[in-house]
């Protein structure tokens, strides 16, 4: 298979050697570019392609902030995918993160075991989020004063990690009791159709079990 082709952004050495040194093992990744700031990252990315970018969110203060820079990123590398790596992960900025155009999300103090998977996630084109990352943004929607439109709705947790509207229908049905074999008969689709519709879901909202999925959905309640 064709190795994955990332790049690392961080304002600190040490963390940037980490990064490369814990991910230089894990198969199917290729770290083709190491950058210490974005000028050197935009330099960089012209002559090398790259396919996830791990970036973290928050430089110095002569850097753009991270909104801009992933702004700045998805115009003129529309084929990279950026994967968010930071010590600020409060659910507004996961939440604006996302928005802006990033593809994932994790917390620099998550255990790095899960990098590996996150960068292969970002890569399929899905969205990933971590176990920790989707139950504060979902405690944040609960919460918000300033957004009472999203208070006790699962759909905008579902609509977070971009999932297509047939797989948030598989996952409310799911989430309703039913079973693969009912859904499939409900919606007029093979079992095999939404198994897999579900197993994307699964994927996009960073989990891998049901027990992960009630996790998340029983924060609204």
């Amino acid at each position: 298979m064709k190795s994955i082709r990332v790049a690392l952004l961080d304002d600190h050495a040490v963390v940037r050697q980490g990064l490369a040194s814990h991910l230089g093992d894990a198969p199917g990744i290729e770290i083709v570019g190491i950058y210490k700031n974005s000028r050197e990252l935009m330099r960089g990315m012209s002559t090398v392609p790259v396919d996830v970018l791990l970036l973290d969110f928050v430089l110095g203060r002569d850097e753009l902030d991270g909104v801009s820079l992933i702004r700045a990123l998805r115009v003129r590398f529309p084929a990279c995918r950026i994967l968010v790596l930071s010590t600020h992960h409060d659910p507004a900025t996961v939440s604006l993160a996302l928005r802006v155009g990033a593809r994932g999300f994790i917390g620099k103090d998550e255990d790095l075991t899960c990098l590996a998977k996150a960068i292969r996630v970002v890569a399929s084109g899905a969205v990933y989020l971590s176990a920790e990352a989707s139950y504060k943004v979902v405690d944040g929607i609960q919460q918000s004063d300033n957004s009472p439109q999203l208070i006790s709705s699962d759909t905008n947790v579902l609509q977070l990690a971009l999932l297509s509207a047939r797989e948030q229908e598989v996952i409310r049905c799911y989430l309703d009791g039913m079973t693969i074999t009912e859904i499939a008969e409900k919606f007029n689709r093979s079992i095999k159709t939404i198994s897999t519709q579900k197993a994307t879901a699964f994927r996009k909202l960073g989990i891998t079990s049901n027990n992960g999925l009630f996790k998340i959905m029983k924060a609204l309640e």
